[in-house]
This record gives C-alpha cells, structure tokens and sequence, in this order.
C-alpha cells in the first residue's frame, strides 16, 4: 500500500510503499478516507512523545475516518506502534470503530476529533460535569485548535464563564464567536498579566493548553489575589506547548484548595474514551463544533508536512 513512512526520526515522512497490515481475529479492515495530523501524531512521529516506539520505519498518524467494504463510515484511533493512519489501508480492532453519519464530511470529522477530545475527556472524566457547570473556565492557550474547541465544549458542558488566554491577538478576537466572556492577552509583562487576572476575578477551572513559566507564573498570580482561600481551584494539565516544567512553589498548595491534575492518554482509561466518544462524535457531525481544515493529498506527505498553517492538516489517501 502507498503510506507515509517514517525512517529516521529526526526527519519527516516519506510517501512510498509500505507493506499491507495484516489482519487478525477481531480486526478490520478499512480504506482511510481521511487522516488528521494532530500534534500527538507529530510527537509520536519525531519520537518525543511518551507513547512512540523505538521502533522504524513506521507510518506515522493516530486517527482517521476510514471506509469498510460494506460502504460504511468510521472515525477510529490506532495505538500500533508501526501502522498509523497516514495510509491508504488501516486495521482496527472492532470496538475501535465509532460509526458516523456518511454524508459527513471526513476530513472535518477526522481534523475535529482528537482536539476536541483533549477538552471533552477533560471535563467529562478528570474536572466532573458538576465542577464545570454553573463555573467559571479559563482556557490558557485559547488561540490553538485545541484550546479553541475548549471554549463551546466548556459552554456545552454547562459553564456559566469562559476567559481565554493567548497570546496573538487577532485569533483572540475571534473568540467572541464562539462565545467567550472576556480574553487576556500573554505579554511578557507579568505585572500586566497579574493585573489582567484581578480584573477577571476568580475562576473555577483553568483548562492549560501552554504549561511552562507561563503557568507558574499564573498560578501563583492567580492564587496570590483570590478572594477566598476555600473556593476550590482545579488546574487541569493537558499540553505543555510552552514547556515541559514549571516551577510551582509548595505553599501555593497549602494557601487554598488548589487542585492540579493532568489530563491525557493514561489518565482516563481506553474503555472511557470509548464509552465517550459516541457523543463527542455526534457534537461534529451535527455541525456544533468543528475546526478549519487544510486537506492534501497523501502523496504530498512530505512537501506539506511542515505546513503550520492555521488550519489543522489532512491528508486524503
């Protein structure tokens, strides 16, 4: 089959020839219709991420929509740590297979989904609905697809606020669209942010996109100027874009109810995400959430891997 074939990690992939994956009881058999490249899929396919394998040549990717013979139409997730999806054939375990409407445009389902996860499986399965609804959110990271698909997905979870963070102001005035009480904008002014944080008074949830200085320096801003030390703050960990560290001091864990918790791969079970996934799902295909997509084709795998674009990439087999 034609794929991208990744051989050397500190390189991008190839469009080549790649042996058929081999099908097992349970498993099928699916023509990729679509395949997303999500920062997981290019964690994994540069060897970074905590997941990839020591393992090459690979075929980079992590979800898709694919096609069974019968006709039928299916967003799935892969985990093999050789076959991914950026590939004309893949093959699934059949309780991976989460069925979605036909006339659903795959490249948007396939580009929509993982992001959208990040922030649904955050709330649903680490924060709890109860936390959210009726709360005040802070998306930190506001301006990436991620944390753009975090704004409704909070709202639809029932938050009564949603502050996003980010630091190119022109995607953050677009936020106002999909429904955001206020923005910050990053600057490499802390006494600005500090004073920007005051004015939007005290969160409940903070959904980080970024990590690094940049959320030590907010959780300490943030915690150092909240009004009443039992009102509960959940920090939720779900991307570390700005850096892998960031220096929290102890005490700002015993100055109030401040709960940090992470959120990802690991920290909900395979069962969950599947037991969620129908819903999250139904919330694309019904047009209630999506994000802008630039599609390729496969074959352009190598030329347009690089291409950071605003849109999320997708390449069509």
């Amino acid at each position: 089959m034609k794929a991208a074939i990744i051989n050397d990690f500190t390189k991008g992939p190839e469009y080549g020839e790649f042996p058929d994956p081999e099908v097992k009881d349970g498993e099928v058999e699916l023509h990729v219709l679509a395949a997303s490249v999500s920062q997981l899929a290019r964690a994994r396919a540069n060897g970074t991420h905590y997941s990839a394998t020591n393992t090459l040549p690979i075929v980079p990717g992590v979800d898709a929509v694919g096609e069974t013979s019968d006709g039928e139409h299916f967003f799935f997730n892969t985990s093999n740590p050789v076959y991914g999806t950026l590939a004309e054939k893949a093959v699934v375990n059949r309780r991976a297979l989460f069925p979605i409407d036909n006339t659903a445009d795959p490249a948007i389902v396939a580009a929509t989904a993982n992001p959208a996860m990040s922030s649904f499986m955050a709330i649903k399965e680490r924060v709890g609905e109860d936390k959210v609804r009726g709360k005040r959110v802070l998306v930190l990271g506001a301006t990436g697809a991620s944390g753009q698909l975090a704004i409704p997905i909070s709202i639809g979870f029932g938050a009564s606020e949603v502050i996003s963070v980010g630091r190119n102001p022109e995607k953050l005035a677009k936020l106002s669209q999909f429904g955001v009480t206020s923005t910050i904008k990053l600057t490499d002014n802390d006494d600005q942010l500090k004073a920007d944080l005051q004015q939007i008074g005290d969160v409940d949830v903070v959904l980080d996109y970024l990590w690094g200085d940049i959320a030590a320096t907010m959780i300490t801003d943030m915690i150092s100027q909240r009004q009443d030390p039992r009102q509960s703050l959940t920090w939720v960990q779900i991307g570390s874009m700005a850096g892998q560290t960031a220096p929290i001091k102890g005490s700002l864990f015993r100055s109030m109810d401040f709960h940090l918790i992470g959120s990802g791969f690991g920290s909900f079970t395979a069962a969950s995400l599947a037991d969620n996934m129908p819903t999250l799902l139904k919330m694309i295909t019904d047009g209630k959430i999506s994000v802008p997509v630039t599609t390729f084709p496969l074959s352009q795998i190598a030329e347009k891997w690089n291409d950071y674009g605003d849109n999320r990439l997708v390449f069509l087999p």
